[in-house]
């Protein structure tokens, strides 16, 4: 039996919108997994690191300063493949 997982990461990166260095901790996309599931997980590493998703969603970051750490809020459109209901839906039909 193959188990299935989505594991994270640590990306140290410029933020644009913040102005500073920023580490994220982002889902990897999982190989094999379906296009929903790679597609939502990528728009949100996108989101996260450029402050906005293709969907169009802005992330607000709150008042973030140097050294907090923090989780940004974005509510994606709910056709995007990054909104949390589409997102948890295809995760759920990947692990089982």
């Amino acid at each position: 039996m193959t188990t299935r997982q989505i594991v994270d990461e640590v990306l140290v990166a410029d933020n644009p919108v913040l102005g500073q260095r920023v580490a994220y901790v982002l889902p990897c996309i999982p190989d094999g997994a379906p296009h929903a599931l790679r597609e939502g997980i990528a728009r949100r590493r996108v989101a996260a690191t450029t402050g906005t998703c293709p969907c169009g969603a802005v992330v607000d970051y709150g008042d973030r300063r140097p050294g907090e750490v923090g989780v940004g809020e974005v509510y994606h459109r709910r056709s995007c493949p990054a909104d949390t209901d589409r997102l948890d839906e295809a995760c759920r039909r990947w692990v089982s």
